[in-house]
């Protein structure tokens, strides 16, 4: 029933970060020019990772994604008030903890709490979460 307003909402939220922050376009590309091979193990196993901190970058997304995050919780309230189905609200709980972790992370990255790679580690291991969260959540609902 809610069809694309997760997605309209999206796309909004991509538009208000553009229109907040500054120079945004020229940030991505500065990201990505940034980039180098950093050796990340033995033997000779390289990684690209970029060589400095883009804190403007890295504090639009961290907006981004709590944006988004928060807007989930609005799309599970209205999915628990208009009956949909376990799958649909399982997917909406994971899709919180991915948007609202990848923000604390992006937080943390931005504050150089952590570096390049175990920030990628960090998504990774919310991207499993919410795999499990979802299929839990799933199976859970579904035998009641």
């Amino acid at each position: 029933m809610l069809g694309f307003i997760p997605f309209g909402f999206f796309l909004i939220s991509i538009g208000v970060t553009f229109l907040t922050t500054p120079n945004l376009i020229n940030e991505i590309s500065a990201f990505f020019r940034d980039f180098q091979m950093e050796k990340i193990m033995e033997p000779n196993i390289f990684f690209p990772a970029p060589r400095s901190n883009h804190p403007v970058l890295y504090g639009a997304v961290e907006g981004f994604c709590y944006l988004f995050g928060i807007f989930q919780v609005g799309i599970l309230i209205l999915r628990f008030a208009y009956g949909s189905s376990p799958s649909q609200k399982a997917g909406s709980i994971s899709d919180i903890v991915f948007w609202l972790g990848a923000g604390y992370l992006l937080g943390i990255l931005k504050d150089q709490t952590i570096g390049w790679f175990a920030f990628l580690a960090g998504l990774i291991i919310l991207i499993g979460i919410s795999i499990i969260i979802r299929s839990a959540i799933t199976l859970g609902m579904s035998r009641k």
